[in-house]
């Protein structure tokens, strides 16, 4: 048993509590605010069991809305079941042309427990996103940050947390100094983040600024 924070932390809305779901190979993270909660990213079709027992571990009766940072197989593939229990899918406008995007993969491999997602979502705007997690008694916002995938979006709250999906590692980053994942990674970094949750890595303590200071340095 693995918890990312063993308290509440106090924002400007309330409280919010963040809770590691690991279940299969994809890091999933249940964030509970005053109001209401969010779940991010789901794990490959078939592991919905797990995924019921990983919740009934950490007394989780409710989820109200579910947030992919990509369309991706590893991160989409019990969506639709997750919807079936009522939570509603809130879907990025940025990523309205990618939600279907990994249908094909599934189809392919006959995976015959994947279920297409047929919900209407609640889209809405980067721009919009504070408002919504307002609501919620959650204090953030989500940002456009391109670079693993063209619909890779990042969620980022006001105590220094940033869950990034499946953006490249900061190590490997600076490596492969591509433009647009240093200017997703800044757009990151911008909003004085003190701890980074990946969809596969261990989560890191972030002491870097901008990579482009850590790449002249």
């Amino acid at each position: 048993m693995k918890k990312v924070c063993l308290n509440y932390k106090h924002n400007l809305k309330g409280t919010e509590m963040i809770q590691l779901l690991k279940y299969g190979n994809t890091n999933c993270y249940y964030i509970k605010g005053k109001n209401g909660s969010l779940l991010v990213d789901t794990d490959w079709a078939g592991t919905l069991q797990a995924f019921y027992r990983k919740i009934k571990e950490f007394n989780i009766e409710k989820i109200d809305y579910l947030l992919i940072t990509h369309y991706h197989p590893d991160h989409i593939g019990i969506a639709q079941d997750i919807i079936d229990m009522g939570t509603k899918l809130l879907l990025v406008d940025v990523q309205k042309d990618y939600i279907h995007s990994s249908d094909t993969i599934f189809q392919r491999d006959k995976n015959i427990q994947f279920k297409p997602i047929n919900a209407e979502p609640l889209i809405i705007s980067c721009e919009k996103s504070r408002e919504f997690l307002n609501d919620l008694g959650i204090a953030g916002e989500i940002i456009y940050t391109p670079g693993h995938s063209e619909d890779s979006i990042s969620l980022i709250l006001d105590n220094g947390s940033a869950f990034v999906g499946d953006l490249y590692d900061l190590k490997s980053a600076i490596t492969f100094n591509d433009e647009m994942i240093n200017n997703s990674w800044n757009k990151i970094l911008s909003h004085n983040i003190s701890k980074i949750y990946y969809g596969h890595h261990e989560q890191t303590i972030s002491n870097i600024k901008k990579i482009e200071d850590t790449l002249i340095n």
